[in-house]
């Protein structure tokens, strides 16, 4: 056998392996805990919200199978962030003043794992759950939200994880979150994008 045919053998074999060995090579699988840290940009939906800010996200979870992932989501949301100089500070030269609109989910999240290769998965995801708003916007309203409240919500998104160190990842997450409010008001919504760094615990 020619040297090139053989080693053109050996690397086909060697590449077959790899991709037989599906979890093995790292990726989230039955039986497995999955946790992802992640900062994130949130924005509001609302027509009366300024720019969004950044976020801090945890996900903790376990795979059922090597599919269906159930876990627990929480985090600090940062949807709307707005600074302006008071009209007593305008008189009294004094400082500006910042309204700020939080958002901490505490949801229940499942996603379904579809693995492309050995080392990167996609998933669609959902949650539902509660989400406590925090409102620092000096007598305003954003989206029909003017105090802090807790209010049921939930959120549909889609992910992709790279696991690139067997145990070790980083991934891309895009969620839509909306929230009741009280009275018949319209619900409140925003979108957060979020990087994640990801453990796979076994």
């Amino acid at each position: 056998m020619k040297p090139c045919t053989c080693f053109s053998s050996l690397a086909l074999l060697a590449l077959v392996a790899i991709f037989a060995a599906g979890p093995a090579c790292g990726q989230a699988a039955g039986g497995r805990a999955v946790i992802h840290i992640g900062g994130s940009f949130n924005q509001a939906l609302a027509d009366d919200a300024e720019m969004g800010f950044v976020g801090l996200d945890l996900f903790a979870g376990r795979m059922m199978n090597n599919n269906v992932c159930l876990g627990f989501f929480s985090g600090y949301d940062i949807v709307h962030r707005f600074s302006y100089k008071p009209y007593t500070s305008i008189k009294t030269g004094g400082p500006d003043f910042t309204e700020t609109l939080a958002v901490v989910p505490a949801t229940l999240k499942a996603r379904y794992y579809l693995s492309i290769t050995p080392m990167i998965q996609f998933y669609p995801q959902a949650a539902a759950g509660v989400y406590k708003t925090l409102a620092r916007l000096g007598g305003n309203e954003v989206g029909g939200i003017s105090k802090n409240m807790l209010r049921p919500g939930g959120s549909i998104g889609i992910g992709l994880d790279y696991w690139f160190l067997l145990t070790t990842g980083v991934g891309f997450e895009f969620d839509y979150h909306i929230l009741t409010l009280p009275d018949g008001a319209d619900p409140f919504s925003y979108w957060s994008l979020r990087v994640n760094y990801g453990i796979i615990k076994f």
